[in-house]
């Protein structure tokens, strides 16, 4: 008898303590799944606003992108404006800024008009020019004597055109073996050549023979050749050409 309630009571106590023990692994399994729900919960709340941060910041990336490609095709259009305007520039200049040789006409053309020349003159002249002269095929060949420190005589001067040109000459002396100045001058050294128009100014080239110059009357243009002949003279071509 005793040994039969002492073996329902162990019998007992360990259900007891069976269940003491299933309770703790519920309360462990509650806890722990709790812990998990709410772990989770806070991962998911956790993903979703570094989800939504993310996308904000790609949206922002995506307008800051366009943004960027906009201001890139602003920019090539603006290097392409640029490089259309240098190039237009670049070509104006080459048509219309002036190169040495036409700086040197221009340069020409102010001196002429300095001297006196008015510019429809100019104008008319330029317009008339031709590449090619037009010249006579005749020509006038005179001697003259060339004035020196010792002699001034005679035949110092001859005429073209009608007598509408004089021309002579001023030269050196030549100076002989005893250091003793001729009476003719030297060719070896400068002389200055005249040509004189009646009723105005001479016109006038310097230098050692041969010399060259032009005067031109109306639309004729007189070139003259001027080089060293028998002993005091000098010897002068005229030929005449259509000016300009």
């Amino acid at each position: 008898m005793t040994l039969g309630l002492s073996e329902r009571r162990y019998i007992r106590r360990r259900r007891g303590q069976f269940i003491v023990r299933l309770l703790r692994w519920i309360f462990v399994l509650v806890v722990a799944i709790t812990a998990g729900y709410y772990a989770y919960n806070l991962g998911t709340d956790l993903a979703l606003r570094e989800s939504r941060l993310l996308e904000s910041q790609l949206q922002q990336l995506r307008i800051v992108n366009q943004q960027l490609k906009t201001d890139i095709t602003g920019l090539e259009a603006a290097i392409r404006e640029e490089r259309r305007l240098v190039a237009q520039w670049r070509d104006r200049y080459k048509s219309e800024v002036p190169k040495a040789e036409d700086i040197a006409l221009l340069q020409n053309v102010k001196e002429r008009i300095a001297n006196g020349v008015s510019r429809k003159r100019l104008k008319k002249v330029i317009m008339l020019a031709q590449e090619n002269d037009l010249c006579e095929t005749a020509t006038q060949t005179r001697r003259f004597v060339v004035q020196n420190p010792v002699y001034a005589g005679p035949n110092q001067t001859v005429t073209f055109s009608n007598k509408s040109i004089i021309v002579a000459a001023i030269g050196e002396s030549k100076i002989n073996s005893n250091g003793r100045p001729e009476a003719w001058f030297d060719p070896a050294k400068p002389i200055t050549v005249y040509f004189t128009r009646p009723g105005r100014a001479a016109t006038s080239t310097k230098g050692v023979l041969p010399l060259h110059h032009a005067v031109v009357i109306g639309d004729s243009e007189y070139r003259f050749n001027i080089v060293s002949g028998e002993r005091s003279f000098a010897r002068v071509t005229a030929h005449k050409c259509v000016y300009p």
